[in-house]
């Protein structure tokens, strides 16, 4: 019975529907793993994570650097978390308490982080990624969290399907259910939330579903969307009051007031975008199905696309010093040119 409602539950689940076909066999696997193993009170297993040296090769969601270090640290599936402190020349993996597919990932600063995942799981490290420790699990709700945001080592939220949003004020020691603060009677995803300065904060979803906070996520206003179809993510652009959101066949919309107002910015390509950053340089990167990276040096005015050879799924990005990218998605870790090009092609 649990298989079966497993299996009702991811066929509404639309995260990345360009992603569906990678993603699969992943999940049919979670699946199996978790309906199969059993305690004896009947409840889920879920083993720690398998050490692997091919976990930077596997499908990877998120990855980032923590403020005040150069380490990069990125999330995927089977629990999968890989470090490197050699700018993504050799990556190490983490001790994780969890097998479920991690979906994103965020810190505060070069110590505290938080990464969410399947089965609505929340892990915590306090030394940069390299142990990991469970805080939050609800196997009962049979649904992922896709992504996490912390203002602070004390206060964060985490987001995902069917309409969850968690709130912690005490370093994840403790989370609540914040749902009741927004308007969202459907229980649309929640795909990803995202500050655009200190105190503002925007959540985009399935169905364009779009909010807004002015006051770090203590309320929620539904905003008019710009598109009908799933968001994927929102990036700062370093302007005053400006941010893009973006999502399916290429959307991309820009707001200089907040979100009062959102035009669409035209791209060269109608491929999924499913993450992107605003880097150190002011240089904004979004990346997302069959291999595109589109480069914007003009705060999103603009963007130029580069679509990769491999044509493989691309989920998110981080920029090195050197202003070179490293790209996550199918097939793992892939360094890449400040355009997003195969390094052997430049």
């Amino acid at each position: 019975m649990r298989f079966a409602a497993r299996q009702r539950r991811f066929a509404r689940f639309n995260r990345w529907p360009a992603l569906n076909a990678l993603l699969k066999a992943g999940l049919l696997i979670l699946l199996l793993t978790n309906t199969f193993k059993l305690y004896a009170d009947n409840k889920i297993t879920d083993p720690p994570a398998v050490l692997s040296d091919k976990a930077a090769q596997a499908l990877l969601l998120d990855i980032t650097i923590p403020p005040g270090s150069q380490r990069l640290v990125a999330v995927g599936e089977r629990g999968h978390i890989v470090y490197s402190d050699n700018q993504g020349q050799q990556w190490q993996q983490a001790k994780v308490p969890t097998s479920q597919l991690i979906t994103a990932i965020h810190f505060v600063d070069q110590h505290y982080g938080w990464a969410v995942g399947h089965d609505s799981i929340i892990l915590a490290t306090t030394d940069g990624g390299t142990s990991w420790q469970r805080q939050y699990d609800d196997l009962a709700m049979e649904a992922p969290l896709l992504d996490v945001w912390f203002i602070n080592r004390q206060a964060g939220f985490a987001v995902g399907a069917y309409g969850q949003i968690l709130h912690t004020t005490d370093g994840g020691s403790s989370w609540v259910d914040w749902s009741h603060t927004i308007e969202n009677e459907e229980e649309f995803h929640y795909n990803s939330i995202t500050a655009i300065d200190n105190e503002r904060l925007i959540i985009v979803g399935e169905a364009g579903l779009l909010y807004r906070s002015t006051n770090k996520g203590k309320t929620w206003e539904l905003l008019e969307s710009p598109y009908e179809g799933s968001l994927f993510g929102a990036v700062a652009t370093g302007s005053v009051d400006s941010a893009l959101i973006f999502g399916l066949r290429g959307h991309i919309f820009r707001t200089n007031d907040f979100g009062n107002s959102w035009q669409q910015v035209k791209v060269n390509t109608e491929q999924g975008l499913y993450g992107g950053q605003l880097s150190s340089d002011q240089k904004i990167t979004l990346v997302g199905n069959a291999g595109v990276v589109l480069v914007s040096k003009d705060a999103g005015l603009s963007f130029q696309v580069v679509q990769r050879p491999d044509r493989k799924a691309l989920s998110n990005v981080a920029s090195l010093a050197d202003q070179k990218l490293v790209l996550v998605g199918e097939g793992g870790v892939k360094l890449a040119s400040p355009l997003g090009k195969p390094l052997e092609s430049n």
